[in-house]
């Protein structure tokens, strides 16, 4: 009795190491585009949203002028990170910088300066 209790414990520890990275969550240029856009009411002007309009603010264009998207998996895991620094396209003083991590589920700010930063 207890070796076949043993043996369906093995195989339900090897069917979880196999099945479990099926269902890992793995975002994607587009879930941070996606994420980005509702967070922050912005309209991207492209699929990767290098440039967007703050909705209520049609007047300024803001650019991506630089930044990294890192990406990095393994057997259990999926990291993302991105970093962006925007800068209004008519007004270069208007800057803000952006950087998140993706946290399991779902995008977590770890730092936002300037055009993000509400106001009080």
């Amino acid at each position: 009795m207890k070796k076949w209790l043993f043996i369906g414990f093995i195989v339900l520890i090897v069917a979880r190491v196999w099945v479990a990275p099926i269902y890992t969550s793995k975002p994607s240029e587009t879930d941070f585009v996606s994420w980005f856009e509702e967070t922050y009411s912005v309209q991207c002007e492209d699929d990767s949203c290098d440039s967007f309009e703050l909705i209520g603010d049609q007047t300024n264009t803001y650019v991506n002028e630089e930044g990294y998207m890192k990406q990095s998996s393994g057997f259990f895991t999926f990291d993302m990170e991105v970093r962006r620094l925007y800068r209004s396209a008519k007004e270069p003083e208007r800057i803000g910088t952006i950087e998140v991590r993706w946290n399991h589920d779902s995008f977590e700010i770890t730092e936002e300066t300037g055009i993000f930063v509400s106001s009080p």
